[in-house]
């Protein structure tokens, strides 16, 4: 705040003046239940993830997109770039749900050690068939080797 400028100024009336005007867009962050304050009360973590494929047209990078909620109000939401370039759209959605998993055992972490419970198992949702049946590891058949 020390180095702003009317530039800056201005920016930050323009950002109220669309927030004022669109007040039916945006997140809502009510969540679905309110905690009753009584001991064994079970929090719940949900994630939903989602990718663009190749969304980058120079780099042919993939787009990651996720969410984590707590009690359904939006704890963490990011979008961005993934580091490595994923050969399918099956591989582009794992590594955005994989991503979305780490920030929900963070959350979960934190709510623990507030000594909090949560509720388990937690749901990630992910929109592609191959990416969920790889993280339910439906594919444990497929494997070359097999113990006798």
């Amino acid at each position: 705040m020390k180095a702003s400028t009317a530039v800056h100024a201005k920016a930050m009336h323009q950002v109220m003046k669309y927030c004022f005007s669109t007040p039916k867009r945006g997140w809502k962050l009510k969540p679905n239940r309110t905690w009753n304050r009584k001991k064994g009360f079970l929090f719940r973590i949900q994630g939903k993830s989602d990718s663009g494929y190749a969304t980058c047209l120079v780099t042919r990078k993939s787009l990651s997109e996720y969410g984590v909620f707590l009690e359904g109000a939006p704890i963490t939401v990011k979008i961005l770039m993934q580091r490595i370039i994923a050969l399918s759209v099956t591989e582009a959605e794992t590594i955005s749900g994989v991503a979305c998993e780490q920030e929900m055992i963070y959350a979960i972490k934190i709510l623990l050690s507030l000594g909090l419970l949560v509720e388990l198992p937690m749901i990630l949702e992910i929109n592609n068939k191959g990416a969920v049946d790889m993280a339910n590891n439906r594919f444990s058949s497929w494997y070359w080797f097999r113990e006798n």
